[in-house]
Formats: structure tokens, sequence, C-alpha cells
């Protein structure tokens, strides 16, 4: 019998799902349509699919996993809140990766790391809609913030579980450039998962968050022979202090009206709990992994 069971299988999961997203170029290859945007969605669902299925599937009985996805707060005001937070995260996203592209003397052609031609973006609106947006943003809550953030949460309590759950999220995306975007978005999507008791919040925001990249993506792409990258940083800092502004109104009310759950405590020693969670053999073949990926380049 395996000692923590649910941390061992979380950490193969994770891994499981880095190996998927790595060898995306082959299983687009066998799934080819002549479409960016559906062989990505093929990626994305097999990638956060199949390690859901493998965690629910192996982890049974008292630990048996729930997905959190109640629509009892689902109202027009906290889905408000919920967009507000896809744009502030998406231009939070965007502005850090400009800078850290620029740190790092990369071409600031990296914010568009997947390589999308804006006129393909334009041409297939709707594709990219449903394969980029609305389908991967479902796919990846359920597993990060379903069943991940589940099973942290039941080793570490909130506070561990939310950073470790955005760091997870953050270390799938490959790339150090858009290492401290992704971080902030997995924040804010596990703490609204948390607040909400459901994922269909953290859909929303990851949706909109994505949406709104494809956007920027577009509009960068399309006009940057127009001199746009003059504009763009201060009309983005602009937009992001608005709904900031926003965002703040809306996390206020949310306070006062008492609907915001206190963060549950660990229920043994933060570190150990950190330790179970992420020195599994499943989290360190991960961890290895990434550092080579993205460090060394070596895979």
């Amino acid at each position: 019998m395996i000692k923590h069971k649910s941390a061992f299988l979380s950490g193969v999961s994770i891994y499981i799902c880095f190996c998927i997203l790595v060898a995306s170029d082959s299983i687009s290859n066998v799934f080819k349509t002549g479409s960016f945007a559906i062989n990505i969605l093929f990626s994305e669902i097999l990638a956060f699919i199949l390690p859901t299925i493998f965690m629910i599937a192996l982890i049974r009985g008292n630990n048996k996993i729930r997905i959190p996805a109640s629509t009892k707060q689902f109202k027009p005001k906290n889905i408000r809140f919920a967009i507000y937070l896809g744009i502030i995260t998406c231009l939070i996203s965007f502005l850090l990766n400009i800078f850290f592209l620029n740190l790092g003397n990369q071409d600031v052609s990296g914010v568009n790391p997947l390589g999308i031609d804006g006129r393909d973006i334009q041409r297939n609106f709707i594709l990219y809609l449903i394969g980029l947006v609305i389908i991967p943003a479902f796919t990846k809550e359920i597993y990060f913030r379903g069943v991940l953030f589940t099973v942290f949460s039941r080793y570490a309590g909130t506070k561990i579980a939310i950073i470790l759950s955005a760091l997870v999220f953050a270390m799938l995306y490959l790339s150090f450039y858009t290492f401290a975007g992704a971080f902030i978005l997995g924040l804010v999507l596990a703490w609204l998962t948390y607040i909400f008791k459901s994922i269909w919040y953290s859909v929303i925001t990851h949706s909109v968050n994505t949406l709104c990249y494809l956007f920027m993506i577009w509009i960068t792409d399309t006009y940057s022979a127009f001199g746009i990258w003059k504009y763009i940083i201060p009309v983005c800092l602009f937009i992001l202090l608005l709904f900031i502004y926003m965002a703040l109104v809306s996390t206020e009310k949310l306070l006062l009206s008492g609907r915001v759950p206190h963060f549950k405590p660990c229920t043994r020693p933060a570190k150990q709990a950190v330790c179970i969670l992420t020195l599994n053999l499943g989290a360190i073949i991960f961890i290895i992994s990434f550092f080579a990926k993205t460090v060394f380049k070596v895979i």
C-alpha cells in the first residue's frame, strides 16, 4: 500500500500531462486536420482529460474526488466579477511576458509562444473560440482546480493548495518567459474555485483570459507594421487600472456580504505537507523533466 497515495498519484498525473504536452507536435500530426486550432484542441483534451480520468478512477473510497461544480452562487454580479478578473489577468500576463522577454533580450514576438497567425484567427474565429478558448478552459479547470486543488487542499490546507496548484499550472506552460503571468492566473483561478465552491467561475475567468489574449495576439500581429507596439503598453496599463478598480469594488461587496470563506488551515505542519506533495516519486520526475525541457533543452 502506497503511503499518501493521493499525493503520489497527483504527481504521476502531472507527469502524464507534461509528457502529452511535450509530445503535442506528434499528437497534432496524428490528428492532422489542417486547422491549427483543432490540432491544439486534441492535444489539450488528451493532456488534461486523461490525467483527470486517471485520478478519479484510482482515488476511491473516503478519498474519492468530487469536482466542485455548484451553481448556487451563479449570479450576474459574480459572473461580472469573473469576467473582470479574466481581463485583468490577461493584461497582467501580456505585460509581464513583454517585460521578461525584454529582460532576456528576446524578441517581443515571444508574447505569441504558439506562433499563431493573426489572419488565421480572423479567418477561423469560431474554431479558435471552441478549440483554444472554451473547451481548453473547461478541461484545464476540471484537472487543475477540480482534481489537483482538491487533493492538495486535503494535505496542505487552502493557502498552500492555491500556491502549489498555481505553480504546477504555470510550469505546464513550459516557458520561463510566460511563467509569472500564468502563475498569477493560477492563483486567481484557484481562489475563485475556493470562494464559490465551484469550477464554473474559474472556467469563465479562464475563457475570458484566453479570449482577450487571442485578441492581443491578433491586434499586435495584424497592426505591427503600423507601429502598434508604441501604443500597446500604455493602452493596456490604462485598461488594466480601470478593470482593477471595478474588480476591487466587486471584491469589497463580496467581503462585506460575508460570503468569502476563511482559508482552511493545514492539518499537519506546512513543511511536511509541502514535502508530501512535492517530494513523491511522480512529482520529482515531473520537476526534473520540467527543468530538462525549459532550462537545459534536452527534451
